[in-house]
């Protein structure tokens, strides 16, 4: 009987250890009141912003350093629960862009491994990067967008239905 609770308590332990977390130990579907608890500088934006695919932003952080660049952070909601987290920063110019993408891109090898897919142009003329990673059910996606605009989106996996589509 011992050992039935040791394993029960083991596999319960194991299943909240592996919680999805999408940014700074934020787990997806969590409430604002949640994540404001976890991360006590967000706070509720200055103006209301429409939904978008990464969801309504309810909380905010207008800078934080990354990589030594700062980032204005976004907390997307859907039904009161977070989806996604988006980071983006303003570069001076699309080297500056670029060069803030590979120092993000070596962090995020560092913490993820390589990235499953790489869609970076290598023409000079073009500074496009778009660079993707799984871990955990959460996809991370960095991309640098207008030029001088570099984002990185955690967002989480949706679990795939196993029923056929028709």
């Amino acid at each position: 009987m011992n050992k039935f609770l040791v394993c029960s308590a083991l596999l319960l332990w194991c299943l909240g250890a592996s919680a999805q977390a999408l940014w700074r130990g934020v787990p997806a579907g969590a409430t604002p009141a949640e994540v404001v608890a976890l991360i006590p500088e967000a706070a509720a934006p200055g103006t209301l912003r429409p939904a978008t695919e990464d969801g309504r932003v309810l909380l905010e952080i207008p800078a934080h350093d990354v990589v030594g660049a700062d980032f204005q952070v976004a907390f997307g909601f859907e039904q009161d629960r977070l989806q996604s987290v988006v980071l983006r920063a303003q570069a001076g110019s699309p080297e500056a862009a670029r060069a803030l993408a590979q120092r993000l891109t070596v962090s995020l090898r560092s913490r993820y491994g390589l990235e499953i897919s790489t869609k970076s142009r290598q023409d000079p003329l073009t500074v496009g990067i778009d660079r993707k990673w799984s871990y955990r059910r959460t996809s991370v996606h960095l991309q640098v967008v207008e030029d001088t605009v570099v984002r990185l989106r955690y967002r989480a996996e949706l679990p795939r239905s196993s029923s056929p589509q028709l």
